[in-house]
Order: C-alpha cells, then structure tokens, then sequence
C-alpha cells in the first residue's frame, strides 16, 4: 500500500535556510504573507553562513552596493530590536572596528568609483598617509606585494616594487560576532510571526501544477503559489530541479577563512578590517588580539568550483598562503604549526554581484549568487526580495526599495539576472 503523503499548503516555499532564505521568511511574514522554509541541514546558518567572515563594510565601486551596505549596517547596530528578541535571549552583535583599504602607490585613482560611491550615499571616508598607518600598526611591512603571486611561484613572498602610499579609512565598518547566530535570530524572529521552518529535510522533486508549486520530499508534499531559490551553493541543482536557467552563471565556490590566534599583536591596539588587495588577503579581528584572514581572489589564484555535497572541508595549503600573505604585511607575527580556520562553499555569480529577481517560469523566483559578500546585507535582503514578489511585473517595471537611513531609493533591477554583467571581481566585488 503507497504511503499517504502529508499536503500541506503556503504562500511561498523558500528552499534554503541560511541567512537569505530566514530574511526573506522574516520580511514576508510581516506582511501577512505564509511561508516554510525547507533545509537539508540540521538548523538554521548551518551552511554558508556559519563560514562567512561577517564583514559589515561600505566599500563598494558602485553605489546602489554601497547604500544598500551602508543601510545594513544601521539596521546591524540595533539587531536586538529589529528581530524583537528578548533581553534574555543571545543575539548576534555588530561591532564597529572601522576599516582601511590599503591603496599601493598610484593606484589612489583605480579607487575613485568606492569614494564616489560612499560620497553619494553620504558616508565619510578619510584618505591617510603611509606615516599615519604606520603609526596606526607599528612594524607594519608598507612594501608592494602585488600583483600576488601564487605559492608556486619562486618570487612568490618578495616585493615586486613600489609601497602603500595611502589607506581608505572608514569609521562605519566591523564585522558580526556569530553569523550563524544571526540566522538562528531570523529563525526565531519568522517563527514567531508564523512562519514554518523544516529541518533534514531535503526537496527531491518540484513540479507545478497550474499555479500551485508542489515540492516533494521524503515524506510528504508541500504545495506553494510562489517558490524562492535561496539554497546559496545548491542554487543549479534547484534550477535544474524546477527547470529554469538563469542567463548569470553561478557556480559553488570553495573558499577558507584563516584563523589566527592572540600573539597577533598588531590587532591589540587599532583592531579593525583591513582591505588589502595588494598582498591578496582580508583581515579583521577575532576577539581580543586574534584574528581571521581571507582571500580577496587574485587573479593568481585558481577557483576552486566543487559539488557541494562532496566538498572537502579539511584546511588545506591556501591556508598557509592566506598566513603567508597576512605576514607579508605584518612580518612581526609567527605562523602557528596547527592551521585554524573554516572551510565554506559559497554560491558566486559571474561579476559577484547577487542574483534577486523573478524568473522566466512565473512565479519562481531566486535569491543566489550571494557570494561571501552578502552576509552585511542580511537585513535587507528579505526587504528585496518582499518587494520584487509583490511586484505587479517586476521584469517589465523594477521594483524599487526606500533605505530610510541613507534616504536613497533603490531600482532592485540593479541585481537582475538579465543585467549586463558588472566588471567586478572577487568577494570585495
């Protein structure tokens, strides 16, 4: 006898529960619109985004990047109250570090469209010297490293010539504590309005019967008038699943994040990010003197696409160039023998800019393409993708989202699947 299955019946199904998939949940519930989110892992951030470096930073070369950042980031410092937790319950916090981009020798230009971009949206920025961040990070390296060299390269380690003449400082940038955390916040924040979240739970088939999505699973079918893609490095396998592509390629890139521990001693006094594309790397603190290293993606270093369920997500040598490169910077430190850090896949579109917008098949709609990047704009992307759902025709008139804070409104076909491809690469995008 065939096993009846249970049907059950919602507004939107959001395959995914990282941070998008518990924003969108968290923003449509608001307004009054049913959800359940389906997840293959255990809770809610157990992928992506329990790697993410948690970066919250305004730095951008095109503005709508940058106000929506900026946005974010005022929406971080009063985390508690946006997700209405209560003062007993733990919650994800925003600490405001500052951040530095280090800018090599006449390449001060090559950085206009971020200045331009952070003038427009009203952030300020403050362009020192090479003395004030030397006195900023005593015993700093201010020699060229780039362009980085890959590890197998026998000048890999020297300067190639020329120094860090200036640093982009800005106040309104840090990181978030516990990313992982942050989705758990959104979790509970959803629930309590309504929302349905289902765990170990993987969605095997999609069909769609007239305007009803009917999402299979082990044990019983959900059915859904909208369905949302927000399944971060599992996004082709879903459009294969319902059988839509969308033109900007995205792909599941692996990536590490370099821990390093508190003999770290220039992050004791002036802990803040540090943007450092000249040596390869990112940097910021970790708690006390620690701190974690990441990769900006030079063009040296090759991709590492994978299957993100047969992914390897032991540490490896990029660990070690990670260190390698930081040091570089800070030669003062000592590289420890046991590597520390965490391993992620991240789903990235081609130009590193999100994919947020409907589809060709109606009704379906996908939140990918987020890279590393997106975690800073966790509060906002449930906004977006609220707004491009309850758009009347979202392909043929954009929607468009208001940013109180900054005063700015948006065209959310900023991040359409059918735009022109940015020239922009890597996580700092």
């Amino acid at each position: 006898m065939a096993k009846e299955l249970n049907l059950d019946c919602y507004d939107v199904a959001i395959i995914g529960a990282g941070v998008v998939g518990c924003s969108t949940a968290f923003a449509l519930n608001k307004r009054g619109i049913s959800t359940i989110n389906l997840d293959a892992l255990p809770a809610a951030g157990y992928g992506s985004t329990s790697a993410s470096s948690a970066i919250i930073r305004p730095m951008y070369s095109h503005w709508v990047s940058t106000a929506v950042a900026h946005e974010s980031r005022c929406v971080w410092q009063n985390w508690r109250d946006f997700v209405g937790a209560a003062r007993s319950n733990p919650v994800a916090e925003y600490r405001e570090t500052g951040g530095l981009v280090l800018v090599r020798s006449g390449d001060l230009d090559r950085n206009q469209p971020m200045l331009e971009a952070m003038a427009k949206v009203g952030i300020k920025y403050e362009i020192v010297t090479a003395e004030q961040i030397a006195r900023l990070f005593p015993g700093i390296s201010l020699s060229s490293y780039g362009p980085p060299r890959s590890m197998t390269d026998e000048q890999f380690g020297l300067p190639t010539g020329g120094e860090i003449s200036y640093g982009v400082y800005v106040k309104e940038a840090g990181y978030v504590s516990d990313p992982q955390l942050a989705a758990r916040n959104l979790c509970d924040a959803a629930m309590s309005l309504g929302a349905t979240f289902c765990f170990n739970t993987l969605v095997e088939g999609v069909t769609k019967d007239q305007d009803i999505f009917c999402l299979t699973t082990a044990d019983r079918t959900i059915r859904a008038t909208k369905l949302i893609n927000a399944s971060g490095p599992h996004s082709n396998k879903v459009n294969d699943l319902v059988g839509v592509q969308v033109p900007i390629e995205t792909r599941p890139l692996r990536h590490e994040v370099t821990q390093l521990g508190r003999e770290i001693s220039h992050f004791e006094e002036n802990a803040m990010v540090v943007l450092d594309t000249d040596a390869g790397v990112y940097q910021r603190p970790e708690g006390g003197a620690a701190m974690l290293i990441g990769t900006t993606d030079p063009d040296c270093d090759a991709d590492e696409i994978v299957d993100p369920d047969s992914v390897n997500l032991s540490l490896s040598d990029k660990w070690t160039r990670q260190a390698i490169r930081a040091a570089q910077r800070f030669p003062e430190f000592q590289i420890p023998n046991q590597a520390k850090g965490t391993v992620g896949v991240y789903d990235v579109s081609t130009d590193w800019i999100p994919i947020y917008d409907s589809t060709d098949l109606k009704g379906y709609y996908v939140a990918i393409g987020t890279s590393g990047n997106q975690f800073k704009n966790t509060p906002l992307i449930g906004e977006i993708m609220a707004q491009i759902l309850c758009a009347p025709d979202h392909d043929k008139s954009p929607a468009s989202l208001k940013l109180e804070s900054v005063d700015q409104i948006i065209d959310l076909g900023f991040f359409s699947r059918n735009r022109e491809v940015q020239a922009t690469r890597g996580v700092l995008a």
